[in-house]
């Protein structure tokens, strides 16, 4: 063998990019210490809270910026859930029922948007 056949298979390439790089002869103590351990661990799980806090914040703010976006997204998932576990004709019946009570609601608080809307619908105008 040639010194460098030699040389290749002790340069074996590294699936890892290492800081502390060291040389292939030397070997190095690898495992971590237990409080190392709790410290990353600890570590990691904040981080992935402030992820989720971050994402949960960013969401909210949305939210707050397009109200009926939001709230048509929210009406949408629930009709969707609804016709996917229900079926379509039962999911339906309950949509006129909410609707209806949404009508008795809006008249008993003096408001009639929802009445006025369906005038307006059907009146022809």
């Amino acid at each position: 063998m040639s010194d460098t056949n030699q040389d290749k298979t002790a340069r074996t390439p590294r699936l890892t990019i290492d800081q502390n790089a060291t040389p292939a002869g030397e070997t190095t103590d690898t495992k971590p210490e237990a409080g190392e351990q709790h410290d990353s661990a600890v570590n990691d799980f904040d981080e992935a809270m402030g992820l989720i806090k971050g994402t949960g914040a960013a969401i909210w703010s949305y939210a707050v910026r397009h109200p009926n976006t939001t709230l048509g997204a929210v009406a949408g998932f629930i009709l969707a859930v609804l016709v996917l576990t229900l079926g379509l004709w039962d999911t339906l019946v309950i949509a006129f029922f909410v609707l209806i009570g949404a009508v008795i609601g809006q008249i008993r608080d003096g408001e009639n948007g929802i009445v006025n809307f369906f005038g307006r619908l059907f009146s022809g105008r």
